[in-house]
């Protein structure tokens, strides 16, 4: 997919500006706006209009045109009227004239007389122009167009994305990490879902179609950065911008398992390196070491890179120890439950890092039918693969203010860790092979330390044992 304009972001969502840019919202005095209209009528050339035009009046047009840019100039409150340019012509000052007139003549109320709006290029208009404009005895007000934005629900199905809840997300105002380039090493994804377009920077599919036929790279995705606050969906960890690459090779049938594409597995590894990219997400899984993936993981972290991985899904068939999460200085993510206790697939270990949301993960996936997938657009889904991206998301925003470099990937990897909060069935120990530091703590790892850990454990002691899940998705 061809890059996406970057937001200018504030938080989470795109920075509201207050006023409408380069608009102005001017009011003549009615008598004066009446005056006008009287003598427009009965002027037929320049120096007629120009003599029509009291001083009071022209003062604030010429500064509006020297100063400011003065590109029109429209009535307000007049159902049928049209721009009227305004250009430092003669037939301008005509166009001025007229649009006065009309706002004398034409609103449907005397209370809505003498109103203009404004349009001129200097998009930043201070406080000593309003002044300057308010200063003529014929104006009445001067003020910025107001700003409005549609107040539709915020992410509607936000209020079922317990994860959230659990991280901590809504418990302090997050930063903007739309500076933040993140990869999502996966199965794909629909580039062009209405919760995930505006987040994708690129996405590279060599050899392949750019259908995501399994869903679960859309699904990673979404967790991560689903746009908030956009009116569609579900909420995102962060605002980053995704890096999507599709390392499972497309199905030759139907209802084919995945095929990893080890090739351009690697090439997309060795592109994070010398890039602008500070986190990836390996939402993946297999039980065999590579010297070849280790050599590139080491060289990933050594660029500062941030990797986080999913554990696997096999704890009830031998709970073995996988890969990528088994290399140094990755963040080995396992997954829990609603009720905080680890989910009954999730791989267990003493190269856990933490644990993060990991069963019913509401998220995005293609609006076309996706073979991991029972819905089209959103889907909820269990795996360690839903846990790892939580992780991925906080580190995006922890890394936000910090340069690339392995001192700061180490640092950010540590600070997730380090803030995690303690589980109940951790038994008050630091670590455990089950759980890792934790559980993932999203505002304690942006500053705010105190977790609530004492409500925390009184709730696990009051939520009934979860039913086993269903096993996830690696």
């Amino acid at each position: 997919m061809a890059s996406t304009q970057a937001m200018r972001i504030a938080g989470d969502r795109p920075r509201r500006r207050k006023h409408v840019p380069g608009q102005l919202i001017v009011r003549l005095k009615p008598a004066a706006a009446r005056q006008i209209a009287a003598t427009s009528l009965q002027a037929t050339t320049s120096r007629a209009l120009m003599a029509a035009m009291p001083d009071e009046v022209r003062g604030p047009i010429d500064f509006l045109r020297d100063n400011l840019g003065l590109q029109s100039m429209k009535p307000l409150f007049v159902v049928d009227g049209g721009e009227t340019p305004a250009q430092p012509q003669a037939m301008a000052l005509a166009a001025v004239h007229r649009s006065i007139a009309r706002s004398a003549t034409a609103p449907p109320r005397e209370a809505l007389a003498g109103f203009q709006i404004v349009q001129v290029k200097d998009t930043k208009v201070d406080a000593g122009v309003l002044k300057r404009l308010r200063a003529s005895k014929a104006v009445d007000l001067v003020e910025p167009v107001p700003n409005r934005w549609l107040s539709a629900a915020a992410d509607p199905m936000k209020i079922r994305q317990w994860g959230l809840r659990a991280v901590r997300w809504f418990d302090r105002s997050r930063p903007g990490a739309g500076r933040v380039h993140v990869a999502v090493l996966d199965s794909g994804v629909d580039a062009w879902h209405p919760d995930l377009a505006d987040a994708i920077e690129d996405y590279r599919h060599d050899g392949n179609g750019e259908r995501d036929f399994l869903g679960h790279g859309t699904h990673v995705s979404g967790t991560i950065a689903a746009v908030v606050n956009n009116s569609a969906g579900i909420a995102g960890v962060t605002n980053c911008r995704l890096h999507c690459w599709k390392v499972f090779d497309d199905p030759k049938r139907a209802g084919d398992d995945e095929n990893f594409n080890f090739e351009f597995y690697s090439k997309a590894l060795a592109a994070a390196l010398d890039s602008n990219i500070k986190v990836i997400n390996l939402s993946i899984g297999g039980e065999d070491h590579s010297k070849a993936e280790a050599t590139i993981f080491a060289e990933l972290i050594d660029a500062g890179v941030v990797i986080s991985t999913a554990m696997g899904n096999e704890f009830e068939d031998g709970n073995p120890k996988e890969y990528p999460a088994g290399y140094p200085d990755t963040i080995g993510v396992g997954a829990v439950d609603e009720s905080h206790r680890r989910a009954s697939f999730s791989n267990t270990g003493k190269h856990i890092k933490l644990v993060a949301p990991g069963v019913n993960i509401l998220s995005t996936v293609p609006r076309v039918k996706a073979s991991f997938a029972d819905h089209t657009s959103y889907d909820s889904w269990p795996g360690t693969s839903m846990a790892t991206p939580h992780v991925t998301g906080a580190a995006a925003l922890v890394y936000i203010n910090k340069p690339k470099s392995r001192a700061a990937g180490l640092a950010v990897a540590k600070r997730l860790i380090a803030t995690a909060t303690k589980l109940p069935a951790m038994r008050g120990r630091a670590f455990t092979p089950e759980y890792g530091a934790g559980l993932l703590d999203v505002a304690a790892a942006l500053g705010r330390v105190k977790a609530a850990r004492k409500s925390r454990r009184k709730a696990a002691r009051k939520t009934a044992k979860a039913k086993p899940a269903r096993k996830g998705r690696k």
